[in-house]
């Protein structure tokens, strides 16, 4: 029988903080947000939670949302101020409509260096239909700006399977990121959630079979233009990574700062609710590193990993590994799944868990 360890942990060097705030609501969107024109009580909130937290140095920052982009100066100073002046990474979350020279020379002015951009197409039909605020030219300017403000680590969000959205149309959607010869691409399957507003109005999802086709050639195209796939929704030129989300997907710890943000510390994840209250989440350790890992292509450090959680996922496991044999890899002392098996990895963290947790 193995005798699972006891949990150590290195001291958090990560950090979210979720902006709820927005111009109006996307279609698509479930996250928690806001729209107001009064930020202050919000802000308080957010600082307060950050003036608590132990910070001492931090390797990323990541201001997310909502749209932190719609930040007056004084309130993003009032966040910023908060945190270590040298972060070896700050990405910052924009919408296009959003960017002018002004905002890009004075996010680069304080220490932000990466920037996630919300294109999600560039077909200006289906940015009215899902709710988007910018055109497609709009995109195309706000990418030179930032560019000229030297903030060339950028990145933008795509959004396949969008209703009445064709493998045409994601075709052109990919060319035209590959003609701006960005360092990231996130492109990201349309879920709909009950909560948001496809939700709520009954759009059925995007056909399996061409959803199946678009992110096919998707991956095939990105790859071939030299792009790495290396997480399931993320591609990016050699060495190029968001080294944020690295540290979600390899098991490290982060803090939350903000409603609707999740953090997790000493191991234990919490959600940050609409009140400002920490709220802890019960949640399987040693599943969820395997479970983030494995939508890399760096796998699961098993060294590391037994000496996190005191047993080895390749015995633990072994019965799963051998029926999905031509998917996984072990090489190097990691665990990982190839392209074909990070495809079907739902189904196969399915047959990972318990019995007693699938019914």
């Amino acid at each position: 029988m193995e005798q699972e360890a006891e949990v150590t942990r290195s001291p958090v060097r990560s950090a979210y903080v979720h902006i709820p705030f927005c111009h109006g609501i996307c279609s698509y969107c479930a996250f928690y947000r806001r729209i107001s024109q009064d930020h202050t009580g919000w802000l308080k909130q957010i600082c307060d939670q950050i003036r608590k937290a132990d910070i001492r140095e931090l390797d990323t920052l990541y201001f997310g949302g909502g749209t932190p982009s719609i930040l007056t100066e004084e309130e993003f100073d009032r966040i910023r101020f908060l945190f270590p002046d040298q972060i070896h990474e700050f990405t910052m979350e924009c919408n296009p409509e959003d960017i002018t020279p002004e905002k890009a020379a004075f996010w680069k002015s304080r220490s932000v260096n990466r920037i996630s951009m919300g294109v999600q197409t560039f077909d200006d039909r289906l940015l009215k239909s899902i709710g988007r605020r910018h055109s497609a030219q709009k995109a195309r300017e706000a990418v030179e700006i930032l560019r000229r403000a030297g903030l060339e680590n950028l990145s933008i969000d795509l959004i396949f399977g969008l209703p009445g959205q064709t493998l045409k149309d994601v075709e052109r959607d990919v060319m035209e990121f590959l003609q701006m010869d960005l360092p990231h691409l996130s492109i990201y399957s349309l879920q709909i959630e009950p909560e948001s507003v496809f939700g709520k109005q009954g759009i059925d999802p995007c056909n399996e079979d061409l959803e199946a086709d678009m992110f096919e050639w998707i991956v095939r195209t990105l790859k071939e233009a030299g792009y790495e796939h290396y997480e399931i929704s993320s591609f990016a030129k050699p060495g190029r990574y968001s080294q944020h989300n690295l540290a979600y997907w390899q098991d490290r710890d982060f803090f939350g700062f903000g409603p609707g943000a999740s953090g997790r510390e000493q191991g234990q994840r919490y959600h940050i609710d609409s009140r400002g209250q920490r709220i802890p989440e019960e949640t399987d350790g040693p599943f969820e590193a395997l479970m983030m890992g494995l939508r890399t292509q760096f796998g699961v450090d098993l060294s590391s990993f037994r000496e996190k959680y005191g047993w080895d996922p390749g015995r633990r496991y072994a019965d799963v590994i051998k029926r999905y044999a031509p998917h996984f890899c072990e090489q190097d002392g990691r665990l990982f799944l190839d392209e074909n098996g990070r495809e079907i990895l739902n189904t196969i963290l399915v047959d990972m868990l318990p019995e007693e947790s699938c019914e």
